[in-house]
């Protein structure tokens, strides 16, 4: 146990800084480790990666919820921007949960690596592919759904999508990584929500899961995020736009990679 604790403890240091630096939740890091990491417990196969996402957007809370405050207090979320696409966003990350877990574990890890890829690609070329083709209009309770309904399913705390969403709304990549900071706070609970319900009373669990969510790696991951959270923010804001995109670009490449090879 004390092993598990450690892992998760360091893992949370990561996660903060990637939280704060990039506006994700953490979710990109934290599931295909723990992955990895239920695999080595011996955890039943058929419910690894629902395990890894509900625990992995459980800990978005705590990591949000750190890097939404680092960033208000650096005056970067867009208060106009947030409300309308937050509203959306409650109803999307809880639908999304409950349907995540109807879809078979293998699929869903592809569908996570493929569509990272698009947003290292995305990000790299200074593009939005995604949203100025679908024309989602900013400030949009709508594209607030889709975001939270597409967070839900990942374990991810949104900004994946949000901060392409954000700066093709006209925000500047700072502001939208900020503002796609304080989504992940409402994806988190009610994604989180979701995961637990939809797997109260299922016997392949271990011990210490409430539905979905695995109770060591919630805490574990947490207690550490929230503290160095604030110190991805301030690399964030010291940063260039230009280094700050090819670095995050970078770095869903290699995720992307790690999650088809796994």
């Amino acid at each position: 146990m004390f092993e598990e604790i450690l892992i998760f403890a360091l893992l949370g240091i990561v996660v903060g800084l990637l939280a704060g630096m990039f506006g994700v939740g953490g979710g990109l890091i934290m599931v295909p480790v723990l992955i990895g990491t239920f695999k080595s417990l011996g955890f039943d196969d058929g419910i690894i990666v629902h395990l890894a996402i509900g625990s992995a957007i459980s800990c978005i809370i705590f990591t949000g919820l750190a890097s939404a405050n680092a960033h208000r207090h650096k005056k970067s979320i867009n208060f106009s921007h947030l409300k309308p696409v937050a509203l959306g966003i409650i109803f999307g990350a809880f639908a999304g949960a409950l349907f995540a877990v109807q879809i078979e574990g293998l699929i869903l890890k592809l569908i996570i690596a493929a569509f990272v890829l698009i947003m290292g690609f995305e990000l790299l070329l200074d593009k939005s592919f995604t949203f100025k083709k679908i024309k989602l209009r900013p400030k949009s309770s709508f594209a607030g759904s889709i975001i939270g309904f597409l967070s839900s399913i990942l374990g991810i705390g949104g900004g994946t999508f949000s901060v392409p969403y954000f700066r093709s709304s006209g925000l500047s990549l700072t502001t939208a990584i900020g503002t796609s900071a304080a989504c992940g706070v409402p994806i988190a609970f009610f994604g989180t929500a979701g995961y637990i319900i939809a797997g109260l009373n299922l016997d392949a669990l271990p011990y210490l899961s409430i539905g979905y969510v695995y109770i060591p790696a919630l805490f574990g991951v947490s207690l550490t995020s929230i503290f160095s959270a604030k110190y991805g923010a301030d690399l964030a804001h010291y940063l260039s736009q230009s280094t700050l995109r090819k670095l995050m670009a970078s770095w869903f490449f290699m995720i992307s990679i790690y999650m088809f090879l796994v």
